[in-house]
């Protein structure tokens, strides 16, 4: 071979071997996921935990196509407001996410699902649980909780089958989800023959609470349900002890503290309605926790777990539609069958977690203690 053959095959083997190198750089792919960071240890263990599956499935090479991807997580402060979350989620779909981790609220993802339907993106929520999200039709909402409407029907068996009295206050904080939990909850409570006795909302922002409480202990409540945020829960809980009032305060997952399971400043005998398995079922569950105190500072929550599971089942749906597509994807979610750490996920047509769990905790020497498990397998 002369000097100039040897010389074009060199040169032809350098780009071959510059386009072998150039095909096989991963193409960066982002997932939204919108947060109260600067204000919830809670929503920040949702981050950690989402970016956990991240950093898991970008270590197993995923291919796309044939081409290799980096999944990289993209958040964005919305201050649990609907008004900053449209905006997060147009940044999102500027962006281009494949999907978006959240809103964490029903009232942010309820202003949100519309543009992310528009935009064909799928949005799979880890921790906002309104009925009325997936009423909407929109086929790009996923639940990963169970709805209200099943959380109202466990709520009545707990009044019927598990507390003895039966005069009860209901009472929620104005949002979408407190107030439509809070009648889907009396319409159960109808079904098993139980009337309440006094029904009454406050603001979001409320906090002062003694007066209202003292109104119920007047009218010999037995027991308060209240559907809204930690700080007020917690607000109903100290009420109650203050006026000395017998009331039995049965609150949900929405309330639920940052210190769990320690009760923080819940008193003894509250009962909470969580969503999920207790984590000494779940097999998967400890390996969980100890890659995730390795890398984070951030107290494992009541939705650290959900938040993992919703990154991870988006992946695999994108790993079994092999697509970046997000119209694509979001058609896998509808039919998939996925193993996660929270236990099996799928979804219904509407986008409903099928079969969800849901556990009863009671605070018991400043513990919050699993007392029955609700399995609707």
């Amino acid at each position: 071979m002369n000097i100039a053959k040897k010389l074009t095959a060199l040169i032809w083997l350098s780009l071959l071997c510059v386009s072998a190198i150039a095909n096989d750089t991963p193409q960066v792919v982002l997932i939204g996921l919108p947060a109260n960071l600067k204000a919830s240890k809670l929503d920040s263990s949702v981050r950690d935990a989402a970016q956990l599956a991240v950093d898991d499935a970008n270590k197993t090479s995923i291919r796309i196509n044939g081409k290799p991807v980096l999944f990289q997580l993209l958040s964005v402060e919305d201050k649990s407001d609907a008004n900053f979350a449209v905006v997060a989620a147009n940044h999102f779909i500027r962006m281009r996410v494949v999907g978006v981790i959240g809103h964490n609220n029903t009232d942010t993802s309820r202003a949100t699902s519309g543009l992310y339907e528009n935009a064909g993106i799928p949005q799979i929520t880890p921790s906002a649980t309104g009925s009325i999200l997936t009423e909407s039709g929109y086929k790009t909402i996923f639940q990963l909780l169970g709805g209200s409407n099943q959380t109202a029907k466990y709520l009545a068996e707990i009044v019927a089958h598990l507390l003895p009295g039966k005069r009860i206050a209901v009472i929620d904080n104005g949002t979408v989800l407190g107030t439509g939990l809070a009648t889907m909850f009396i319409q159960r409570l109808r079904e098993q023959g139980i009337e309440i006795t006094a029904r009454e909302s406050v603001s979001p922002k409320l906090t002062g609470l003694d007066n209202l409480v003292a109104n119920l202990k007047a009218q010999s409540i037995d027991v308060i349900f209240f559907t809204g945020f930690g700080s007020q829960a917690t607000e109903f809980s100290r009420s109650i002890k203050q006026v000395n009032s017998p009331a039995q305060l049965l609150v949900t997952g929405g309330a639920i503290n940052e210190e769990f399971p320690d009760a923080g400043k819940y008193a003894e005998g509250t009962l909470i309605l969580l969503h999920g398995s207790p984590t000494d079922k779940l097999p998967g569950y400890k390996a969980f926790e100890k890659r995730y105190r390795e890398r984070f500072d951030t107290p494992i929550s009541a939705y650290t777990l959900f938040a993992y599971d919703a990154t991870s089942v988006l992946i695999a749906a994108i790993k079994k539609a092999d697509s970046l597509v997000p119209s694509a994807i979001g058609d896998t979610l509808h039919s998939i069958q996925y193993k996660g750490v929270s236990g099996p996920i799928s979804f219904a047509a509407d986008g409903r977690q099928n079969s969800p769990p849901y556990t009863l905790y009671q605070v018991s020497q400043g513990k919050w203690r699993a007392i029955k498990i609700f399995d609707s397998n």
